[in-house]
Formats: structure tokens, C-alpha cells, sequence
């Protein structure tokens, strides 16, 4: 609001002052000093805010650009527990068709125990049935098989054959038991397959949830990333909105700043036109000297004054050299220019030639010693306060500009004003 009413102020007053110009008035107030020095105070002001608001959109950025490494990096892990809880599955798919197979195998060696379980019985109960005949139906000795057969070979024939059954029964339950033995050992080893198998399988698939609850965290996690960034961004388009509205505000303050200043310029030279009077046409070279209080110099400004002389007059004489220092030095005195020293109305922009060149500053550095004496005497009687242009402020190559009217010193001539009216 403040900004705005200064804005606001600056530019009734301009108005009413081009308004008052135009009808005659010229004592009317016009913009002063306090205008400008006021209106620079919003445009630091302004600056300082454009710069602080730079400095929030290269934060921003920074924040954006972290979270989106962030978010591209998660997304590759994503990616690798997303393939390694596959390979898990493939895994735990491998191990059911395993402990499927163990089942099948276990169920195959239970029926074969059943059945050997079950040969063994019954030939133990014929085993039992032969023995328990032989002991109900005793035979005394060989000589009662040997009468009951009727001859000694078929009496041996009955024992061999007795004899054989028993060993024969006795055999085969050995084998029987041996192989229910066998077979009830696969079995035990079957199941400690399978139960190694379901171990297995309860691992895997304890490892498989803990990549999915991973996998579901990251995702969680790029989501907000997601969220992050696009709130990021917001901030950066209503930031990098903000830069732009201050940027034209500066440039508005910047334009009033030079409007104000045009005023004040043109207020200044219509007061010193119209304190000089009717001095159209006039071309003198009768030297107007005058002696003004001192400057006080540092080396360094010697040194400038003498150079920007010499570039400009340094063929021209002792009064043509102390032409030139003197406008210099009355700039600093003429309320018109804004300069308080030396360098400052030396460098002024566009006002002297060899500056703009860049002349100057070569000869400042790299030719000093070629700036003659008599440019440094000029350079330190003009900083005395002497002049022989009067309060003149302006020069130019009269030759150039034959048709002006003003004081010809040397190649020169020199003026009030920049219109050289005088």
C-alpha cells in the first residue's frame, strides 16, 4: 500500500508539474532530491525483495531436484524388490511341487509298510499254524517215521522236508521283517524331507512378506514423494509469479526514478537559462576567468583530472587544458549534476568521449607517463578553484559544430547548457 501511494504521489506530481511547465509557471514546486532519494529507497527496497525471493526459488528448486533423486531412487529399489519377491514366488511354487511329490512318495512307502506289515503277519501265522501242528502231532523219533514210511529213504525224505519248511519259515520272516525294517526307514526319511521341505517353504514365504511389506513402504513413500514434488513445483510457479510482479514493479520505480529526474534536470536548466538572459547567438573567445573556492584532491584524482585533459585537450595549450579541468570542477559545484567528486563526473555515462572509448582508463594504467606537465599544472589550478569558462559545464569540437554559440577556447567550445544556447 505504501509502495503504491508513492508511486501514486510520484506521478501527480510529475503530471501537475509538465502541466504547470506548459502553461508558464516555472516557479511551480517540482520534484526535489528528497523525491528521488525517496523512490531509490523503494527500488533497494524492492531489489532487496527480488533478491530474497531469487533466493527462495533457488531453495525450492533445490528441494524439487533432491526429491525427485529421491523418488527416482526409490522407484529402482522398488523394482528390485518387486523382482525379488517374483523370484520368491517362483521359489515357493518349486517347494509345494517338491512337498507334493514328498506326500506322494510318503503315501507310496506307508502302503508298502502296510503290505509288508501284513505278508510278515500272515507268514508268521503260517509259520505258527506249521509249528503248532508239529507240536500236536509229535513224532517220537526216526525209527517211528522210519516204520510209518515203510522204508529208511522215505523216512529221511519226511525229515529233510520237515526240516526244510521250518528254515524255509524262518527265512522268509527274516526277510520280511528286514524289508518292513527297510521300508519303515524310508518313510522316516521321507518325512524329515518333507519336514526340511516345510521349513523351507515357511522361510521363503516369511521372506516373501517381509519384501512385500518393503515393497509397500517404498510405494507409500514414492507416493509422497510424488505429492512432495508436485507441491514443491506449486510453490516454485507461485514464486517465479511473485519474481515477476516484482520485477515490473521495479522497473515502474526505476522509470519514475528517471522521470523524476528529467523533471528536476529540466527544472534546474530552466532556472539557470533564465538567470543568464538573452544570450542567443553569442560567440566569444574572450576568457571569462574566475576563481572559486578549492577542491580538496586526492593523488589519484590529480592523476584522473590530468589524464582525461590530456586525452581531451593535451594539443591544445594551457588554456585549452584548463578549460577542460574547470568544466569537470564546476560540475562538481552546479546543483544540475548529481556528482560530488572527480571520478564520479569523470565517469558520468556518455559524457565524455575518450571515457566511452575506453581511452581514459588505458592511459590511466598503461600510459601515465605519457600525460605532460603542463596537463598536471592545469589539472591542479582548475582543483584551485580557478577557471577561465566561467561556470561554464558543457564542451564540445567546435569545429564539428561551427554553427553553435558559446565560448572558443583551443579546438573547443563551451556552454552553459547542453543546447549551447550561450
Amino acid at each position: 500500500m505504501k509502495k503504491h501511494s508513492l508511486r501514486m504521489k510520484m506521478a501527480y506530481r510529475l503530471g501537475a508539474a509538465a502541466l504547470a511547465l506548459s502553461l508558464g509557471f516555472t516557479s511551480y514546486a517540482v520534484p526535489d532530491q528528497s523525491d528521488v532519494d525517496d523512490i531509490q529507497n523503494e527500488i533497494d527496497k524492492t531489489q532487496d525483495e527480488i533478491d530474497k525471493t531469487q533466493s527462495e526459488i533457488d531453495a525450492t528448486k533445490d528441494k524439487k531436484d533432491r526429491l525427485q533423486q529421491a523418488k527416482s531412487e526409490m522407484e529402482d529399489y522398488l523394482k528390485k524388490l518387486n523382482q525379488q519377491y517374483s523370484s520368491l514366488e517362483s521359489q515357493i511354487s518349486e517347494l509345494n511341487k517338491q512337498i507334493e511329490n514328498k506326500k506322494a512318495e510318503i503315501e507310496q512307502a506307508k502302503g508298502e509298510l502296510e503290505a509288508a506289515k501284513a505278508t510278515e503277519e500272515k507268514q508268521y501265522a503260517d509259520m505258527k499254524a506249521r509249528i503248532q501242528y508239529m507240536y500236536e502231532n509229535p513224532q517220537s523219533s526216526f525209527i517211528e517215521i522210519l516204520l510209518e514210511s515203510g522204508d529208511f529213504a522215505g523216512a529221511l525224505n519226511r525229515a529233510d522236508y520237515a526240516a526244510r519248511i521250518s528254515a524255509y519259515d524262518r527265512d522268509m520272516l527274516e526277510a520280511y521283517a528286514a524289508h518292513k525294517a527297510e521300508i519303515q526307514e524310508q518313510e522316516e526319511k521321507l518325512e524329515a524331507e518333507k519336514e526340511a521341505l516345510d521349513e523351507m517353504q515357511a522361510s521363503v514365504e516369511k521372506k516373501q512378506s517381509e519384501v512385500s511389506a518393503l515393497a509397500s513402504s517404498t510405494s507409500g513413500k514414492i507416493s509422497q514423494h510424488v505429492s512432495d514434488i508436485a507441491a514443491a513445483q506449486a510453490d516454485l510457479d507461485g514464486k517465479s509469479n511473485t519474481l515477476a510482479g516484482q520485477q515490473e514493479v521495479l522497473k515502474q520505480l526505476i522509470a519514475e526514478k528517471k522521470k523524476i529526474e528529467a523533471q528536476i534536470e529540466a527544472s534546474k536548466a530552466a532556472e539557470i537559462i533564465g538567470s543568464l538572459g538573452d544570450v542567443t547567438g553569442v560567440r566569444t573567445t574572450d576568457l571569462e576567468y574566475t576563481q572559486y573556492g578549492a577542491y580538496s584532491a586526492s593523488d589519484d584524482e590529480v592523476k584522473a583530472l590530468a589524464t582525461l585533459i590530456y586525452c581531451e585537450a593535451g594539443n591544445q595549450g594551457a588554456e585549452g587544458q584548463l578549460a577542460v579541468g574547470a568544466v569537470v570542477m564546476n560540475r562538481i559545484r552546479d546543483p544540475r549534476f548529481s556528482q560530488g567528486d572527480i571520478m564520479s563526473v569523470i565517469r558520468a555515462s556518455g559524457q565524455f568521449s575518450p571515457v566511452t572509448s575506453g581511452r581514459f582508463d588505458l592511459m590511466l594504467t598503461d600510459g601515465a607517463d605519457s600525460v605532460t606537465e603542463s596537463c598536471y599544472n592545469a589539472a591542479r589550478r582548475a582543483i584551485a578553484g580557478e577557471s577561465n569558462v566561467g561556470n561554464r559545464t558543457f564542451f564540445r569540437t567546435y569545429a564539428n559544430y561551427p554553427s553553435l554559440s558559446g565560448l572558443v577556447i583551443g579546438a573547443h567550445i563551451f556552454s552553459y547548457t547542453w543546447n549551447y544556447s550561450s
